[in-house]
Formats: C-alpha cells, structure tokens, sequence
C-alpha cells in the first residue's frame, strides 16, 4: 500500500518556499518538478524530493508555469497521452495539468520541438473541449 508522506513534503514545501533562486524556463522543456504529495488521486512525486519529469506548457510570468506531469505507466484511458521522448514511450497526463510556483521546477532534463509542443496542446484542447 502506498503511503502518503505529507509530513515530510511538508519539510521539503518549506525548503522550496524559502528559495530566493530564479529558474530561467521556456515551453517545451522537460524538467524535473517537485510536485509534492497530493490528495487522493492527484499526481505526486516520488522520492526524497517528490519530484518527477513534467512538460511545460507555458510560461506565465515569471512566477508560475503551466505543466504536464510525466508517468512511466501508459494506460490506454482518456487523460493519458502517450508520448516518446529519446526513444522511450511514456505518458503525458494531461488529466493532471495544474498552474505551479516556478519555485517548484528543478533540473533541466532536454526539449521538445516546437511542432511536438504545439501538436501536444491540440491534444489538450480536444481532451478539454476548449
């Protein structure tokens, strides 16, 4: 069974709060984001850092970013997108895309073209009947 360390995000929340650090991000880029511990069936990280890779979106000033968590685990259901990034196929779970502090975006781990970017919102948007 999967527990919930919401005491120990807590900490690391902290830490990430406290950062005085500007992260120079663009659309496109694969990062590793501290996306934390969550409720229910919400998205969390994983290990000490409760980080995992996301897709950003967009940038919104330069506080906040919209980003797409990535999963290892492609399921064949609405909300997973599956994608192939350097010769790997995972997932894009836009079921799981949020507006997060750029306080929270880490590492840079490559970037996707402009062509997959846009394809990628096209998917969005049909997922969301915008």
């Amino acid at each position: 069974m999967y527990f919930k360390a919401f005491d120990k995000w807590n900490e690391v929340k902290k830490q990430i709060n406290d950062q005085n650090s500007k992260t120079h991000i663009r659309a496109g880029e694969i990062r590793w984001v501290s996306f934390g511990v969550n409720v229910g069936s919400e998205i969390d990280g994983k290990g000490e850092s409760f980080t995992r890779p996301g897709l950003i979106l967009h940038v919104i000033g330069s506080h906040l970013a919209f980003v797409a968590p990535l999963s290892t685990k492609v399921k064949e259901v609405a909300g997973y997108l599956p994608f192939n990034w350097k010769g790997t196929t995972t997932a894009l779970c836009i079921h799981q895309i949020r507006i997060i502090s750029q306080k929270r975006i880490l590492s840079r781990k490559g970037r996707i073209s402009e062509d997959k970017l846009k394809a990628i919102k096209q998917e969005i948007i049909k997922f969301y009947n915008f």
